[in-house]
């Protein structure tokens, strides 16, 4: 029969493995939102609340067991090594990083029912760093996971760290960025045509989730007016298309610019030979027409 720790232990664990678990696949699934790779098979709303879903989960999770660490019998946390960092005494930094991690979650999280009064680019910034969280979660795994031992346990924790460290260094701007430059000096011209975007002021609430989609094109400005960009490239098109996935009024508008033009008027030497249904040619007709006209 289990003792009371060794029961507490096992909650503990079990819960915190699970949250680490659904806090990944929310990472990963918040970078395949933000760069759309599966908009075309998915909706956006399903992705969107699949990264909220697992999000909210792993959040949760994470704090039952943290919570659960001061229900052991003969525990070594204390309910002040929850909310203030490194002053545990047993494992200041294991379970300093791990507080951080979890504030810093739990701050991303609140600042969604918020992001319209703190604007895109403090609420982009505040969100990005649940990477830096999840590198603290991995952190504290290793160091104050007692089960960690087995190279069967602490190598799928440092292999999702890796993954998720991997997928938003190659999709982050400055890479992005980098690569094409790089494009540039070989001779890759990058594709120079652009698409033309109207959004339709008398139907456009201001909701802000054009702006959440596509930072660079759209600004929801402090007195409430919506600015855009007229005129985009061929590179954030996508970003572009999930705002008008995501305008609940439907008032975005997406016009490709042409890139010929035709005329209407033909040279007369290029002019195809017109007969009327009597076989006469168009031209003598109109030949007899200005004749009679004269006379």
């Amino acid at each position: 029969m289990r003792s009371g720790s060794a029961s507490v232990h096992i909650v503990a664990a079990t819960c915190g493995f699970l949250s680490f678990f659904l806090i990944w696949v929310s990472v990963v699934w918040g970078l395949i939102l933000r760069n759309g790779w599966i908009s075309t098979r998915l909706r956006h709303s399903q992705i969107h609340g699949a990264h909220m879903s697992t999000a909210i989960m792993g959040l949760s999770l994470a704090f039952v067991h943290a919570g659960t660490q001061m229900a052991a019998p003969y525990a070594t946390v204390h309910l002040i090594d929850e909310f203030v960092p490194f002053t545990n005494p047993t494992d200041p930094i294991g379970i300093g990083i791990g507080v951080i991690s979890l504030e810093i979650m739990a701050a991303a999280a609140l600042s969604v029912a918020i992001q319209r009064r703190m604007g895109y680019n403090r609420w982009r910034i505040l969100h990005a760093l649940n990477h830096v969280a999840f590198a603290l979660v991995a952190a504290h795994i290793l160091i104050s996971g007692s089960d960690t031992a087995p190279i069967f346990v602490w190598m799928p924790v440092l292999l999702a760290w890796l993954i998720a460290a991997g997928l938003w260094a190659s999709t982050a701007r400055q890479s992005v960025q980098a690569r094409r430059a790089v494009g540039e000096k070989l001779g890759m011209q990058p594709r120079r045509e652009e698409v033309i975007v109207s959004v339709d002021s008398a139907k456009c609430a201001r909701f802000g989730f054009c702006e959440h989609e596509a930072p660079e094109v759209f600004n929801l400005l402090a007195d409430g007016r919506l600015s855009y960009r007229v005129a985009v490239s061929m590179e954030q098109v996508n970003d572009v298309v999930r705002a008008i996935d995501v305008c609940p009024r439907r008032a975005i508008h997406l016009t490709r610019t042409p890139t010929a033009v035709v005329s209407g008027v033909r040279p007369a030497e290029e002019a195809p030979h017109l007969t009327s249904p009597r076989g006469i040619p168009v031209d003598k007709i109109t030949q007899l027409h200005n004749r009679k006209a004269q006379q």
